[in-house]
């Protein structure tokens, strides 16, 4: 299989969603320079409206996703808009182990490879519990 581009396009809904946490999302990407380890060839925001911000996300495949891979990868900008990309695993995993239905992610593929992805919820955990553990 040769190299390909994908194009994601990333909605996500207001107010779940704030045009802070999408600039941080997209600054964390094209800092990344990789999604999933695929390389980034583009990432922004492309509209802002009163209902959905939009993120075009263009990244190099050269093999096809495996559905479990191809969903860890849509549930990553939940947590990059979350904040907790580098919370503590139980945090992380709490979150990565919900199905796309439970995180409210919908999306549509189409001939072309590229997708329409839908957020509209925010991440159902946004910060490392408290568990009350103190160290010296």
């Amino acid at each position: 299989m040769g190299l390909f581009m994908a194009l994601w396009h990333l909605m996500f809904q207001k107010p779940a969603f704030k045009r802070s946490d999408i600039d941080y999302l997209t600054a964390q990407l094209n800092e990344a320079g990789t999604f999933g380890g695929l390389p980034i060839t583009s990432c922004g925001v492309v509209r802002d409206t009163a209902e959905l911000i939009y993120v075009d996300l263009a990244f190099e495949l050269d093999h096809g996703l495996t559905q479990p891979v191809f969903n860890d990868m849509a549930k990553f900008p939940l947590l990059l808009a979350a904040g907790i990309e580098d919370a503590p695993l139980p945090v992380y995993y709490a979150v990565m182990q919900k199905s796309l239905a439970d995180l409210n992610i919908s999306y549509q593929m189409y001939p072309d490879h590229s997708l329409d992805m839908f957020y509209w919820q925010q991440s159902p955990i946004t910060k490392a519990p408290d568990t009350g553990l103190h160290f010296k």
